[in-house]
C-alpha cells in the first residue's frame, strides 16, 4: 500500500504545515489527498475482461503477412489496461503493435485494434491467449494479471517459387528423366523429348537421318512415353550447423524441393521424397494429395543431431524404389569435402540401376557461407568448385547454390531448362 501511505503522508504534511505557519487554508487541503485515497478504495482495478482475436487464415507461408485483429472488453474497474500477445521468435512485426495500453475510465472499455505479422521460418506455432495486466487508477490496490481468450495455432507452409516462363530450344537434355521411368508403359506420344544415339530394338521410322549424317552415328528421335515420369527427391537432414535458425542449409534446401515437387506433381509426375537422417521415406505418386503429404513432412522435418545415415545407406535402403520406377535422382543437401568419397560410393551405386550411359542425377549444393566473413567463405567457395567438378567427372550434374545471392524462382527456371 506504498500509494496509500503516500496519500495519508501528504494530507499529514499539509495539516502540519498549516499548525506550524498558522494557516488554517493550507492544514484544509489534506481534504484533496483524503478524498481521493477514499474515492481510490471504493473502486477496483479494471476487470470483467474477454479478449477475442480473429485471424484471416491459420494456413499461410513463409514470408507471407498475416493481419491479427484482436477485439478488447473490459467491463468494470477504473485504470490502466495492457494487452500483450506473446509471438514465436521466428516471426516479425511488420506493421502495429503486439501491446498496447489503454484506459478504463467510468465507462465499459470496448476496443479494437490490429497488427501485422510475418513468419520467417517453416513450421506449426503456437499464439498463447492474450495476456491482461490491469492497474488501478492511483495504485492503491495490487494489480490484477491473467491470460483471456483462445489458444491460435497457426502452419507456415515453405515458400513455393514457380519457374519463370521461358522458351526452352528443342536440344538435347542435359539431364534426362529415363526413358523407363513411367507408372504405365505406354507407346510413344507425339511430343518431342530429344536426339539420342540409336539402341538396338529402336523403330526404324523414329531415325533422324539429316542429325545421323551430320554427326557420322545413326541418331534417333526419342519421344515422351503416355504415363507418368517419376522424379524422387533425397534431401539431407543431417545438418552442418552453419547459419541461423531461419537462414540454414536445409531451411533453404526444404523451400527448393517444395517448388519443384509442386512444379512436377502440377504436370502430373510421380514424385517421391526421402529424408536422409531420418529414414522417412514418401512412395512415388502423382496429385495434390500427394504434394499435401510430401509438404506435410517438410513442415515438421527437424535437423539431425547425430548422424546416424549416410548417402550410401540411404541409396542401399532405396535400392528397390529406384528398381521399381527407375526415376530421376534429385540430391539436395550441404556437400562438404569430407562426404565426397560417400557421395562416389552413392553414385557408383546407383549407375548398374540405369541402362543410359548419363546417370540422371541432379545434386544441389545448397551453401550459406557467404553468411560467414569473406576470406572464410571465399575459401569455402573454391572447394566446392572443385567438388562440382569431381562430381562432374562422375558422370553427374550439380548445380551450386548460394540463397543469399540467387533467389529460388532463378534456380527453379533453371532446374526446369536442364530436366526433360
Amino acid at each position: 500500500m506504498t500509494a496509500a501511505r503516500s496519500f495519508i503522508s501528504t494530507a499529514l504534511w499539509f495539516i502540519a504545515a498549516g499548525i506550524i505557519f498558522s494557516m488554517p487554508g493550507l492544514a484544509y487541503l489534506a481534504i484533496i489527498p483524503m478524498t481521493v485515497l477514499a474515492v481510490g478504495l471504493l473502486v477496483d482495478p479494471p476487470e470483467g475482461i474477454s479478449v477475442e482475436r480473429k485471424l484471416v487464415k491459420t494456413n499461410l507461408r513463409v514470408g507471407e503477412e498475416l493481419r491479427v485483429s484482436v477485439h478488447l472488453k473490459v467491463r468494470r474497474g477504473l485504470g490502466f489496461v495492457v494487452i500483450r500477445d506473446a509471438l514465436p521468435e521466428e516471426f516479425a512485426l511488420v506493421d502495429g503493435s503486439n501491446v498496447r495500453a489503454f484506459f478504463k475510465g467510468p465507462r465499459e472499455l470496448v476496443v479494437e485494434y490490429e497488427y501485422v505479422i510475418k513468419p520467417a521460418k517453416r513450421g506449426r506455432y503456437r499464439i498463447g491467449r492474450s495476456e491482461v495486466l490491469g492497474y488501478h487508477v492511483f495504485g492503491l490496490k495490487p494489480s490484477r494479471w491473467g491470460v483471456f481468450g483462445e489458444e491460435t495455432y497457426l502452419s507456415v507452409l515453405p515458400r513455393v517459387s514457380l519457374p519463370k516462363r521461358t522458351r526452352t530450344p528443342v536440344t538435347k537434355s542435359q539431364i534426362p528423366i529415363p526413358v523407363t521411368s513411367v507408372s504405365i508403359r505406354g507407346v510413344a506420344s507425339t511430343d518431342f523429348r530429344e536426339i539420342r544415339e540409336y539402341r538396338a530394338g529402336d523403330p526404324v521410322r523414329f531415325i533422324n537421318w539429316k542429325a545421323s549424317a551430320r554427326k557420322g552415328e545413326v541418331l534417333v528421335n526419342e519421344f515422351e512415353k503416355e504415363g507418368k515420369k517419376t522424379v524422387l527427391f533425397i534431401i539431407d537432414a543431417t545438418g552442418s550447423k552453419v547459419g541461423s535458425s531461419v537462414e540454414n542449409p536445409l531451411e533453404y534446401s526444404i523451400q527448393l524441393v517444395s517448388s519443384l515437387a509442386y512444379y512436377f506433381t502440377k504436370r502430373n509426375y510421380n514424385v517421391g521424397l526421402y529424408v536422409v537422417g531420418h529414414g522417412k521415406l514418401i512412395l512415388p505418386a502423382t496429385g495434390s494429395k500427394q504434394l499435401y503429404i510430401m509438404v506435410k513432412t517438410l513442415l515438421e522435418l527437424e535437423e539431425v543431431e547425430v548422424e546416424k545415415e549416410d548417402f550410401v545407406r540411404a541409396v542401399e535402403g532405396l535400392k528397390h524404389v529406384i528398381i521399381r520406377y527407375t526415376p530421376l535422382v534429385i540430391y539436395v543437401s550441404n556437400l562438404l569435402p569430407e562426404r565426397l568419397a560417400e557421395i562416389r560410393e552413392g553414385i557408383r551405386r546407383l549407375r548398374p540401376i540405369y541402362r543410359d550411359k548419363r546417370l540422371p542425377m541432379l545434386v544441389f549444393d545448397v551453401s550459406t557461407y557467404s553468411l560467414l566473413e569473406r576470406d572464410v567463405s571465399s575459401l569455402i567457395l573454391l572447394e566446392k568448385r572443385a567438388l562440382r567438378h569431381d562430381l562432374l567427372r562422375a558422370g553427374v550434374y550439380s548445380i551450386l547454390w548460394d540463397p543469399t545471392r540467387e533467389d529460388v524462382t532463378s534456380v527453379v527456371t533453371k532446374t526446369v531448362r536442364l530436366i526433360r
